[in-house]
């Protein structure tokens, strides 16, 4: 079914030059994914180097703009996937039928929007805080038509899960939560060291914050995050 869907994974990444290659391993050998995009944001180690070893479509900020802009950018370089794959690149263990549970409900049911991944089985710390704060998943699938019609999110930062979220129960976008047995990701503590790492945590907790609180404010008026000029001007060159 997922063969006559275009899906396009996207993986943003910062510093993640030691742990990228597994998530690329298993995401350059599945069939059904017909482009897979890197976004290095801004990383100061080899993080493009090792990504540029794989058929990829890399994207380079020039500094650290946040994982939301980097998912935006990568929409934007391939504005016509039918469905986006969200995928974080320090993944543990990720396998092709974790990709197939996210991908193959948007292609079952043409009601659904967006699906969104839950750790089990994998680590007992990781799957604590699923349990806690299932929305804060970076694994999901979304629809393409539905995320390009968004407002652009791309300020939000590590709040990005946050905002489409709230952006889909608030407008009624259809949501499955998705089981995704025996995966886990690295904490940032291990990334880090313990206190630099608990430096970005709180940032990255901050950031979430900051999202809910200008929610409201920042969807009035907001760009879609393809203007309905360039989906006009797409689908002209296509013909």
């Amino acid at each position: 079914m997922l063969q006559n869907k275009k899906v396009v994974a996207i993986v943003p990444a910062y510093n993640e030059a030691p742990r990228i290659s597994r998530v690329l391993d298993t995401l350059c050998k599945v069939s059904f994914i017909d482009q897979v995009v890197v976004v290095d944001d801004g990383s100061r180690d080899e993080t493009w180097r090792v990504a540029s070893a794989y058929p990829v479509v890399l994207l380079r900020h020039p500094k650290n703009s946040g994982k939301a802009k980097a998912l935006v950018n990568a929409i934007r370089k391939i504005p016509d996937a039918d469905i986006y794959l969200f995928i974080d690149a320090d993944l543990i263990n990720l396998r092709e039928e974790h990709l197939y549970s996210l991908a193959s409900p948007l292609a079952i049911h043409p009601f659904l929007d967006m699906t969104i991944g839950v750790f089990k089985g994998g680590r007992e710390s990781s799957d604590l805080a699923q349990k806690l704060f299932p929305i804060l998943n970076g694994q999901r699938a979304v629809r393409g038509e539905w995320i390009r019609n968004l407002p652009d999110f791309s300020w939000c930062r590590f709040g990005v899960e946050v905002f489409i979220t709230r952006y889909a129960r608030q407008f009624e976008g259809n949501i499955e939560m998705i089981p995704l047995w025996g995966i886990s990701h690295y904490h940032k503590e291990e990334k880090y060291g313990p206190f630099l790492g608990l430096y970005h945590r709180i940032k990255m907790y901050l950031e979430i914050f900051k999202t809910y609180l200008l929610f409201e404010k920042k969807i009035k008026n907001a760009p879609q995050i393809i203007p309905e000029a360039e989906k006009e001007s797409e689908e002209y060159a296509r013909l």
